[in-house]
Protein backbone atom coordinates (compact mmCIF):
# COMPACT_ATOMS: atom_id res chain seq x y z
CA UNK A 1 0.00 0.00 0.00
CA UNK A 2 0.78 3.05 -0.91
CA UNK A 3 -0.25 6.98 0.26
CA UNK A 4 0.70 9.88 -1.89
CA UNK A 5 -0.36 13.44 -1.78
CA UNK A 6 -0.82 15.53 -4.62
CA UNK A 7 -1.05 19.25 -4.25
CA UNK A 8 -3.46 21.66 -6.24
CA UNK A 9 -2.04 22.15 -9.82
CA UNK A 10 -2.60 25.26 -11.67
CA UNK A 11 -5.19 24.39 -15.01
CA UNK A 12 -3.49 24.26 -18.07
CA UNK A 13 -6.01 25.71 -21.55
CA UNK A 14 -5.76 25.72 -24.88
CA UNK A 15 -5.04 29.92 -25.56
CA UNK A 16 -6.32 31.34 -28.89
CA UNK A 17 -5.19 34.88 -30.10
CA UNK A 18 -7.71 37.08 -30.91
CA UNK A 19 -8.29 36.63 -34.69
CA UNK A 20 -8.36 40.13 -36.14
CA UNK A 21 -4.72 40.25 -34.80
CA UNK A 22 -3.30 36.73 -35.69
CA UNK A 23 -5.05 37.26 -39.23
CA UNK A 24 -3.02 40.89 -39.62
CA UNK A 25 0.22 39.50 -38.86
CA UNK A 26 0.11 36.59 -41.29
CA UNK A 27 -0.88 38.81 -43.96
CA UNK A 28 2.28 40.99 -43.81
CA UNK A 29 4.22 37.43 -43.93
CA UNK A 30 2.60 36.36 -46.88
CA UNK A 31 -1.20 35.69 -48.70
CA UNK A 32 -0.54 32.20 -48.66
CA UNK A 33 -0.47 32.10 -44.77
CA UNK A 34 -3.21 34.75 -44.19
CA UNK A 35 -5.46 31.98 -46.14
CA UNK A 36 -4.16 28.86 -43.99
CA UNK A 37 -4.49 30.89 -40.63
CA UNK A 38 -8.03 31.65 -42.30
CA UNK A 39 -8.63 28.07 -42.74
CA UNK A 40 -7.66 27.31 -39.14
CA UNK A 41 -9.52 30.07 -37.51
CA UNK A 42 -12.60 28.91 -38.94
CA UNK A 43 -11.44 25.06 -37.79
CA UNK A 44 -11.14 26.10 -33.86
CA UNK A 45 -14.33 28.37 -34.59
CA UNK A 46 -16.13 24.98 -35.26
CA UNK A 47 -15.51 23.52 -32.19
CA UNK A 48 -17.30 26.35 -30.48
CA UNK A 49 -20.08 26.77 -32.52
CA UNK A 50 -21.79 23.19 -31.12
CA UNK A 51 -24.91 21.29 -32.64
CA UNK A 52 -27.47 21.28 -29.37
CA UNK A 53 -30.89 21.05 -28.51
CA UNK A 54 -31.84 21.96 -24.65
CA UNK A 55 -28.56 21.57 -23.55
CA UNK A 56 -25.49 24.54 -23.07
CA UNK A 57 -21.64 24.05 -22.38
CA UNK A 58 -20.76 26.11 -19.72
CA UNK A 59 -16.92 24.99 -19.84
CA UNK A 60 -14.51 22.56 -21.12
CA UNK A 61 -10.69 21.68 -20.52
CA UNK A 62 -8.71 20.12 -22.92
CA UNK A 63 -4.47 19.61 -23.40
CA UNK A 64 -2.99 18.87 -26.00
CA UNK A 65 0.25 18.45 -24.93
CA UNK A 66 -1.12 15.18 -22.45
CA UNK A 67 0.08 11.86 -24.24
CA UNK A 68 -1.98 10.26 -26.85
CA UNK A 69 -3.01 6.60 -26.68
CA UNK A 70 -2.00 3.89 -29.14
CA UNK A 71 -4.80 3.84 -30.81
CA UNK A 72 -7.94 6.50 -32.60
CA UNK A 73 -5.73 9.84 -31.14
CA UNK A 74 -7.19 8.79 -27.85
CA UNK A 75 -6.30 11.26 -24.99
CA UNK A 76 -8.85 10.87 -22.56
CA UNK A 77 -11.25 7.99 -21.81
CA UNK A 78 -13.77 7.49 -18.38
CA UNK A 79 -15.08 10.57 -16.14
CA UNK A 80 -17.01 10.09 -12.69
CA UNK A 81 -17.84 13.01 -10.49
CA UNK A 82 -18.46 14.10 -6.65
CA UNK A 83 -19.90 16.82 -4.40
CA UNK A 84 -18.67 17.28 -1.05
CA UNK A 85 -18.28 19.58 1.38
CA UNK A 86 -20.07 22.29 -0.44
CA UNK A 87 -17.88 21.48 -3.90
CA UNK A 88 -17.84 19.19 -6.98
CA UNK A 89 -15.42 17.57 -8.97
CA UNK A 90 -14.91 15.75 -11.72
CA UNK A 91 -12.05 13.03 -12.11
CA UNK A 92 -11.06 12.20 -16.11
CA UNK A 93 -9.04 9.35 -17.52
CA UNK A 94 -5.92 10.51 -19.70
CA UNK A 95 -3.52 8.25 -21.06
CA UNK A 96 -1.24 8.62 -18.28
CA UNK A 97 -2.86 9.92 -15.96
CA UNK A 98 -5.78 10.13 -13.72
CA UNK A 99 -6.95 14.07 -13.83
CA UNK A 100 -9.11 15.77 -10.75
CA UNK A 101 -10.89 19.26 -11.20
CA UNK A 102 -12.55 21.28 -9.08
CA UNK A 103 -15.73 22.27 -10.99
CA UNK A 104 -17.57 24.06 -8.49
CA UNK A 105 -17.06 27.05 -10.86
CA UNK A 106 -18.28 24.85 -13.92
CA UNK A 107 -17.57 27.85 -16.38
CA UNK A 108 -13.58 27.92 -14.92
CA UNK A 109 -12.87 24.37 -14.36
CA UNK A 110 -9.49 23.93 -12.71
CA UNK A 111 -7.25 20.97 -12.49
CA UNK A 112 -6.27 20.16 -8.94
CA UNK A 113 -4.77 16.71 -9.10
CA UNK A 114 -2.82 14.72 -11.70
CA UNK A 115 -1.77 11.54 -10.72
CA UNK A 116 0.66 8.83 -13.19
CA UNK A 117 -0.22 5.37 -13.92
CA UNK A 118 2.48 2.43 -15.07
CA UNK A 119 1.56 3.72 -18.52
CA UNK A 120 1.35 6.39 -20.71
CA UNK A 121 -0.81 4.68 -23.58
CA UNK A 122 -4.11 3.21 -22.07
CA UNK A 123 -7.42 3.30 -23.69
CA UNK A 124 -9.38 2.58 -20.86
CA UNK A 125 -9.60 4.09 -17.48
CA UNK A 126 -12.87 3.56 -15.52
CA UNK A 127 -13.99 5.20 -12.01
CA UNK A 128 -16.87 4.78 -9.06
CA UNK A 129 -17.03 6.69 -5.63
CA UNK A 130 -17.40 5.21 -2.33
CA UNK A 131 -18.47 7.82 0.70
CA UNK A 132 -15.63 10.37 -0.27
CA UNK A 133 -13.40 8.02 -2.33
CA UNK A 134 -13.11 7.84 -5.77
CA UNK A 135 -11.69 4.38 -7.04
CA UNK A 136 -10.02 3.81 -10.23
CA UNK A 137 -8.90 0.91 -12.35
CA UNK A 138 -7.93 0.75 -15.94
CA UNK A 139 -7.39 -2.09 -18.64
CA UNK A 140 -4.13 -3.20 -20.69
CA UNK A 141 -2.05 -2.19 -17.79
CA UNK A 142 -0.35 -3.40 -14.42
CA UNK A 143 -2.00 -0.80 -12.04
CA UNK A 144 -4.26 -2.44 -10.28
CA UNK A 145 -6.44 -0.37 -8.30
CA UNK A 146 -6.17 3.13 -7.25
CA UNK A 147 -8.01 4.86 -4.38
CA UNK A 148 -7.72 8.44 -3.70
CA UNK A 149 -9.10 10.20 -0.58
CA UNK A 150 -11.07 13.73 -1.48
CA UNK A 151 -11.83 15.07 1.87
CA UNK A 152 -9.14 17.71 2.07
CA UNK A 153 -9.78 18.36 -2.03
CA UNK A 154 -9.67 21.12 -3.41
CA UNK A 155 -6.22 21.72 -1.69
CA UNK A 156 -4.79 18.18 -1.78
CA UNK A 157 -5.57 14.88 -2.97
CA UNK A 158 -4.15 11.96 -1.39
CA UNK A 159 -3.58 8.25 -3.48
CA UNK A 160 -4.32 6.27 0.09
CA UNK A 161 -4.27 2.75 -1.69
CA UNK A 162 -2.36 1.52 -5.24
CA UNK A 163 -1.43 -1.95 -5.79
CA UNK A 164 -2.19 -5.38 -8.12
CA UNK A 165 -2.41 -7.49 -4.78
CA UNK A 166 -5.58 -8.59 -6.49
CA UNK A 167 -5.53 -7.87 -10.10
CA UNK A 168 -3.22 -6.12 -12.85
CA UNK A 169 -6.06 -4.66 -15.07
CA UNK A 170 -9.62 -4.49 -15.12
CA UNK A 171 -11.68 -3.04 -17.36
CA UNK A 172 -14.77 -1.45 -15.77
CA UNK A 173 -15.33 -1.43 -12.11
CA UNK A 174 -18.90 -1.48 -10.21
CA UNK A 175 -19.31 -0.55 -6.78
CA UNK A 176 -22.05 -0.69 -4.25
CA UNK A 177 -22.52 2.04 -2.29
CA UNK A 178 -25.28 0.05 -0.12
CA UNK A 179 -22.84 -2.82 0.42
CA UNK A 180 -19.05 -1.26 0.44
CA UNK A 181 -18.50 -4.07 -2.42
CA UNK A 182 -16.71 -3.40 -5.15
CA UNK A 183 -17.29 -6.01 -8.44
CA UNK A 184 -14.30 -5.90 -11.08
CA UNK A 185 -15.27 -6.62 -14.11
CA UNK A 186 -13.12 -7.89 -17.31
CA UNK A 187 -9.91 -8.27 -14.87
CA UNK A 188 -6.93 -10.36 -15.75
CA UNK A 189 -7.36 -12.56 -13.44
CA UNK A 190 -7.73 -16.32 -14.40
CA UNK A 191 -11.66 -17.76 -14.80
CA UNK A 192 -12.52 -15.08 -13.27
CA UNK A 193 -16.31 -13.46 -14.44
CA UNK A 194 -16.68 -11.47 -11.03
CA UNK A 195 -13.63 -10.43 -8.67
CA UNK A 196 -15.66 -9.11 -5.27
CA UNK A 197 -13.82 -6.65 -2.81
CA UNK A 198 -14.91 -5.00 0.08
CA UNK A 199 -14.45 -1.63 1.41
CA UNK A 200 -17.39 -1.57 4.09
CA UNK A 201 -14.75 -1.62 6.68
CA UNK A 202 -12.07 0.50 5.55
CA UNK A 203 -12.63 2.72 2.63
CA UNK A 204 -8.59 2.63 1.88
CA UNK A 205 -7.92 -1.18 3.03
CA UNK A 206 -9.92 -3.71 0.32
CA UNK A 207 -10.68 -6.97 1.19
CA UNK A 208 -10.61 -9.87 -0.74
CA UNK A 209 -14.67 -11.52 -1.07
CA UNK A 210 -14.60 -13.72 -4.18
CA UNK A 211 -13.73 -14.30 -7.44
CA UNK A 212 -16.25 -16.55 -9.30
CA UNK A 213 -16.87 -17.79 -12.78
CA UNK A 214 -20.24 -17.23 -14.39
CA UNK A 215 -22.69 -18.15 -16.87
CA UNK A 216 -21.43 -15.68 -19.85
CA UNK A 217 -18.07 -15.41 -18.94
CA UNK A 218 -15.99 -12.74 -19.65
CA UNK A 219 -17.91 -9.76 -17.97
CA UNK A 220 -17.31 -6.21 -19.94
CA UNK A 221 -19.09 -4.05 -17.44
CA UNK A 222 -21.92 -4.38 -14.87
CA UNK A 223 -24.67 -2.27 -12.99
CA UNK A 224 -25.79 -3.57 -9.47
CA UNK A 225 -28.91 -2.88 -6.73
CA UNK A 226 -29.98 -4.57 -3.44
CA UNK A 227 -26.92 -7.20 -4.72
CA UNK A 228 -28.64 -8.14 -8.06
CA UNK A 229 -25.80 -7.69 -10.70
CA UNK A 230 -26.86 -6.60 -14.34
CA UNK A 231 -24.15 -8.16 -16.43
CA UNK A 232 -23.15 -6.98 -19.78
CA UNK A 233 -21.36 -9.94 -20.93
CA UNK A 234 -20.37 -8.96 -24.53
CA UNK A 235 -21.37 -10.90 -27.23
CA UNK A 236 -22.44 -14.22 -24.95
CA UNK A 237 -25.72 -11.49 -24.14
CA UNK A 238 -27.07 -10.24 -21.01
CA UNK A 239 -27.03 -11.92 -17.50
CA UNK A 240 -28.80 -10.91 -14.01
CA UNK A 241 -26.72 -13.08 -11.07
CA UNK A 242 -28.60 -12.69 -7.41
CA UNK A 243 -24.72 -12.18 -5.40
CA UNK A 244 -26.58 -11.80 -2.22
CA UNK A 245 -23.61 -14.99 -1.29
CA UNK A 246 -21.24 -13.33 -3.48
CA UNK A 247 -19.73 -16.78 -2.90
CA UNK A 248 -22.57 -18.77 -4.70
CA UNK A 249 -24.40 -16.31 -6.64
CA UNK A 250 -27.90 -17.47 -8.54
CA UNK A 251 -28.19 -17.02 -12.21
CA UNK A 252 -31.65 -15.47 -12.31
CA UNK A 253 -32.20 -14.87 -16.20
CA UNK A 254 -30.10 -13.98 -19.38
CA UNK A 255 -31.20 -13.13 -23.10
CA UNK A 256 -28.92 -13.26 -26.22
CA UNK A 257 -28.77 -9.72 -27.40
CA UNK A 258 -27.08 -9.95 -30.81
CA UNK A 259 -24.45 -7.49 -30.67
CA UNK A 260 -21.82 -6.62 -27.95
CA UNK A 261 -23.50 -5.86 -24.93
CA UNK A 262 -21.54 -3.43 -23.53
CA UNK A 263 -23.14 -1.54 -20.71
CA UNK A 264 -26.59 -1.02 -18.70
CA UNK A 265 -28.41 0.83 -16.32
CA UNK A 266 -31.67 0.48 -14.52
CA UNK A 267 -34.55 2.98 -14.28
CA UNK A 268 -35.43 3.96 -10.83
CA UNK A 269 -38.27 2.04 -10.05
CA UNK A 270 -36.09 -1.15 -11.19
CA UNK A 271 -38.93 -1.93 -13.86
CA UNK A 272 -36.59 -1.60 -16.33
CA UNK A 273 -32.97 -1.85 -17.69
CA UNK A 274 -31.68 0.13 -20.50
CA UNK A 275 -28.77 -1.68 -22.18
CA UNK A 276 -25.70 -0.63 -25.17
CA UNK A 277 -24.43 -2.48 -27.82
CA UNK A 278 -21.01 -1.27 -29.27
CA UNK A 279 -20.61 -3.77 -31.67
CA UNK A 280 -21.51 -3.55 -34.03
CA UNK A 281 -21.77 0.15 -34.92
CA UNK A 282 -25.91 1.23 -35.51
CA UNK A 283 -27.45 -1.30 -32.97
CA UNK A 284 -30.15 0.62 -30.92
CA UNK A 285 -30.63 1.28 -26.94
CA UNK A 286 -32.53 -1.50 -25.81
CA UNK A 287 -35.12 -2.23 -23.21
CA UNK A 288 -35.55 -4.79 -20.89
CA UNK A 289 -38.43 -5.36 -19.17
CA UNK A 290 -37.87 -6.67 -15.65
CA UNK A 291 -41.21 -7.18 -13.93
CA UNK A 292 -41.37 -10.46 -15.08
CA UNK A 293 -38.13 -11.42 -13.70
CA UNK A 294 -37.69 -15.23 -12.27
CA UNK A 295 -41.38 -15.82 -13.33
CA UNK A 296 -41.22 -15.53 -17.58
CA UNK A 297 -37.73 -14.74 -17.82
CA UNK A 298 -36.45 -11.43 -19.64
CA UNK A 299 -38.65 -9.54 -22.64
CA UNK A 300 -36.76 -6.87 -24.82
CA UNK A 301 -39.72 -4.29 -24.67
CA UNK A 302 -38.67 -1.83 -26.82
CA UNK A 303 -35.38 -0.40 -29.26
CA UNK A 304 -34.61 2.93 -30.00
CA UNK A 305 -31.95 5.35 -31.64
CA UNK A 306 -31.40 8.35 -32.73
CA UNK A 307 -27.67 9.44 -34.76
CA UNK A 308 -27.47 12.74 -35.63
CA UNK A 309 -25.82 12.94 -38.70
CA UNK A 310 -27.55 11.40 -41.81
CA UNK A 311 -24.76 8.92 -43.32
CA UNK A 312 -25.00 5.58 -45.10
CA UNK A 313 -21.79 3.92 -44.16
CA UNK A 314 -20.93 3.85 -40.57
CA UNK A 315 -23.45 4.42 -38.19
CA UNK A 316 -23.39 6.23 -34.88
CA UNK A 317 -22.57 4.08 -31.33
CA UNK A 318 -24.43 4.42 -28.27
CA UNK A 319 -21.52 3.55 -26.11
CA UNK A 320 -22.79 4.17 -22.02
CA UNK A 321 -26.15 5.15 -20.54
CA UNK A 322 -26.91 6.27 -17.42
CA UNK A 323 -30.04 7.15 -15.63
CA UNK A 324 -31.42 9.87 -13.21
CA UNK A 325 -34.46 10.11 -12.10
CA UNK A 326 -36.45 9.80 -15.57
CA UNK A 327 -33.99 11.11 -17.61
CA UNK A 328 -31.64 8.85 -19.52
CA UNK A 329 -28.06 10.09 -20.76
CA UNK A 330 -26.60 8.32 -23.74
CA UNK A 331 -22.98 9.05 -24.48
CA UNK A 332 -22.79 8.54 -28.37
CA UNK A 333 -19.12 8.75 -28.79
CA UNK A 334 -19.44 11.44 -32.02
CA UNK A 335 -22.62 12.43 -31.86
CA UNK A 336 -21.95 13.73 -28.32
CA UNK A 337 -24.30 13.51 -25.09
CA UNK A 338 -28.28 12.63 -25.99
CA UNK A 339 -30.69 13.25 -23.07
CA UNK A 340 -34.09 10.88 -23.24
CA UNK A 341 -37.08 11.07 -21.14
CA UNK A 342 -37.90 8.03 -19.89
CA UNK A 343 -40.90 8.59 -17.80
CA UNK A 344 -42.99 6.06 -19.63
CA UNK A 345 -40.10 3.93 -19.71
CA UNK A 346 -41.01 2.26 -23.12
CA UNK A 347 -41.55 5.01 -25.26
CA UNK A 348 -38.46 7.77 -24.38
CA UNK A 349 -38.56 11.10 -26.23
CA UNK A 350 -35.30 12.88 -27.16
CA UNK A 351 -35.60 15.74 -25.42
CA UNK A 352 -31.96 17.22 -25.59
CA UNK A 353 -28.22 16.48 -26.71
CA UNK A 354 -25.19 18.29 -27.01
CA UNK A 355 -22.47 17.02 -29.70
CA UNK A 356 -19.10 17.28 -27.78
CA UNK A 357 -17.23 16.53 -30.79
CA UNK A 358 -18.23 18.58 -33.87
CA UNK A 359 -15.06 17.71 -36.05
CA UNK A 360 -16.80 14.83 -37.38
CA UNK A 361 -18.81 15.06 -40.96
CA UNK A 362 -18.87 11.17 -40.81
CA UNK A 363 -18.58 8.83 -38.38
CA UNK A 364 -15.22 7.11 -37.86
CA UNK A 365 -16.65 4.67 -34.92
CA UNK A 366 -14.30 5.38 -31.63
CA UNK A 367 -14.17 8.81 -31.41
CA UNK A 368 -15.97 11.36 -28.93
CA UNK A 369 -17.64 11.19 -25.88
CA UNK A 370 -16.78 7.71 -23.94
CA UNK A 371 -19.09 8.75 -20.76
CA UNK A 372 -21.10 11.10 -18.44
CA UNK A 373 -21.65 11.93 -15.16
CA UNK A 374 -25.40 13.70 -14.12
CA UNK A 375 -26.00 13.40 -10.98
CA UNK A 376 -24.06 16.26 -9.19
CA UNK A 377 -26.28 18.29 -7.37
CA UNK A 378 -26.05 22.07 -9.09
CA UNK A 379 -27.21 20.05 -12.16
CA UNK A 380 -24.12 20.25 -14.01
CA UNK A 381 -23.36 17.01 -16.12
CA UNK A 382 -20.15 15.89 -16.51
CA UNK A 383 -19.26 14.24 -20.37
CA UNK A 384 -15.75 12.82 -21.15
CA UNK A 385 -14.73 13.23 -24.99
CA UNK A 386 -11.92 11.21 -26.16
CA UNK A 387 -10.13 14.28 -28.32
CA UNK A 388 -11.53 16.68 -26.57
CA UNK A 389 -11.65 16.66 -22.81
CA UNK A 390 -13.76 17.32 -20.08
CA UNK A 391 -17.05 19.10 -21.34
CA UNK A 392 -19.32 20.24 -18.90
CA UNK A 393 -22.82 20.89 -19.33
CA UNK A 394 -26.50 22.31 -18.33
CA UNK A 395 -29.76 21.14 -19.44
CA UNK A 396 -31.70 24.74 -20.79
CA UNK A 397 -35.47 23.36 -20.04
CA UNK A 398 -37.41 22.06 -16.97
CA UNK A 399 -38.38 18.33 -17.50
CA UNK A 400 -42.03 19.30 -18.06
CA UNK A 401 -41.00 21.39 -20.97
CA UNK A 402 -38.97 18.55 -22.72
CA UNK A 403 -42.27 16.02 -22.42
CA UNK A 404 -43.89 16.53 -25.51
CA UNK A 405 -44.57 13.21 -26.63
CA UNK A 406 -48.03 11.96 -26.56
CA UNK A 407 -49.23 8.17 -27.09
CA UNK A 408 -51.27 6.98 -29.61
CA UNK A 409 -54.20 4.54 -28.85
CA UNK A 410 -53.25 1.44 -30.99
CA UNK A 411 -54.71 -1.99 -31.16
CA UNK A 412 -53.02 -4.86 -32.89
CA UNK A 413 -54.67 -8.40 -34.09
CA UNK A 414 -54.73 -11.48 -34.14
CA UNK A 415 -52.00 -11.66 -32.07
CA UNK A 416 -50.51 -14.17 -32.01
CA UNK A 417 -49.96 -13.56 -35.60
CA UNK A 418 -49.84 -15.91 -38.75
CA UNK A 419 -49.10 -14.34 -42.16
CA UNK A 420 -51.05 -11.14 -41.56
CA UNK A 421 -52.11 -8.74 -38.81
CA UNK A 422 -54.04 -5.30 -38.60
CA UNK A 423 -53.04 -2.31 -36.87
CA UNK A 424 -55.99 -0.38 -35.68
CA UNK A 425 -55.39 3.73 -34.50
CA UNK A 426 -57.72 5.22 -32.24
CA UNK A 427 -58.72 9.24 -33.34
CA UNK A 428 -56.30 9.22 -36.25
CA UNK A 429 -56.38 9.08 -40.11
CA UNK A 430 -53.53 10.40 -41.53
CA UNK A 431 -49.91 9.48 -42.88
CA UNK A 432 -48.22 7.09 -40.00
CA UNK A 433 -44.98 4.83 -40.40
CA UNK A 434 -44.22 2.13 -38.64
CA UNK A 435 -41.85 -0.95 -38.04
CA UNK A 436 -40.83 -4.70 -37.26
CA UNK A 437 -38.31 -5.28 -34.73
CA UNK A 438 -36.81 -8.83 -33.71
CA UNK A 439 -35.81 -8.90 -30.35
CA UNK A 440 -32.35 -8.90 -31.52
CA UNK A 441 -32.94 -5.20 -32.28
CA UNK A 442 -33.32 -6.06 -36.03
CA UNK A 443 -35.77 -4.20 -38.30
CA UNK A 444 -37.61 -7.27 -39.90
CA UNK A 445 -40.51 -4.76 -41.74
CA UNK A 446 -40.84 -1.42 -42.29
CA UNK A 447 -43.48 0.91 -44.10
CA UNK A 448 -45.69 3.94 -44.18
CA UNK A 449 -49.54 3.50 -44.16
CA UNK A 450 -52.63 6.20 -43.88
CA UNK A 451 -55.97 5.85 -42.09
CA UNK A 452 -57.53 4.15 -39.09
CA UNK A 453 -57.05 0.55 -40.17
CA UNK A 454 -54.15 -0.93 -42.38
CA UNK A 455 -53.63 -4.75 -43.01
CA UNK A 456 -49.85 -5.76 -42.56
CA UNK A 457 -48.64 -8.81 -44.84
CA UNK A 458 -45.49 -10.38 -43.62
CA UNK A 459 -42.90 -12.31 -46.03
CA UNK A 460 -42.56 -15.35 -46.09
CA UNK A 461 -38.96 -15.19 -44.89
CA UNK A 462 -39.78 -14.10 -41.32
CA UNK A 463 -38.81 -16.15 -38.51
CA UNK A 464 -41.07 -17.26 -35.69
CA UNK A 465 -40.72 -15.28 -32.55
CA UNK A 466 -41.83 -11.91 -30.45
CA UNK A 467 -41.62 -8.80 -32.20
CA UNK A 468 -42.27 -5.33 -31.46
CA UNK A 469 -44.27 -2.84 -33.89
CA UNK A 470 -43.05 0.52 -32.91
CA UNK A 471 -45.80 3.45 -35.07
CA UNK A 472 -45.39 7.00 -35.00
CA UNK A 473 -47.79 9.60 -36.70
CA UNK A 474 -46.65 12.67 -38.80
CA UNK A 475 -47.20 15.03 -35.89
CA UNK A 476 -45.33 12.77 -33.56
CA UNK A 477 -47.60 10.45 -31.50
CA UNK A 478 -46.27 6.94 -30.74
CA UNK A 479 -46.68 3.56 -29.81
CA UNK A 480 -45.22 0.29 -29.20
CA UNK A 481 -46.62 -3.01 -29.14
CA UNK A 482 -45.60 -6.57 -28.98
CA UNK A 483 -46.83 -9.38 -31.54
CA UNK A 484 -45.82 -12.60 -31.24
CA UNK A 485 -45.13 -14.47 -34.47
CA UNK A 486 -46.12 -18.33 -34.91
Amino acid sequence: MTFEAELRLPAVAKIRLPAFVTLIHFFFISMKNFFLLLACFFAAFSLDAQDSLNMTRLGRWDDNSLPLAFAYDLQYSGCWGMALNGREYAVLGGAAHVLFFDITDPVHPELIGKFAGTSNNTLWREFKSYKNRIYAVSDNTSEGLMIFDMQQAPDTIVRTYWSNEFFNSAHTITLDTTSGRIYLNGTNVANSGLLVLDVSQNPDKPEFVANVTLAGGYIHDSYVRHDTIYASSGYEGYYIFDFTDPLHPDSLAQVVTGGYNHNSWLNPEGTYAYYTEEIPDGRPIHIVDLQSLGVDGLEIAGTFFDQLLNVDSVKAIAHNVYIKDHLLFDSQYEDGLLVYDISNPTQPVLVAHYDTHPENTKYHKYYGNWGNYPWLPSGTIIAGDMQNGLQLLKLDLPLAAQSPHQEIGVTLYPNPVIDRFTIQLKDYSGIWSYRLVSATGQVALAGQKSGTSQEILLPATISAGFYMVEIQTDNGRKAMRKIVVE
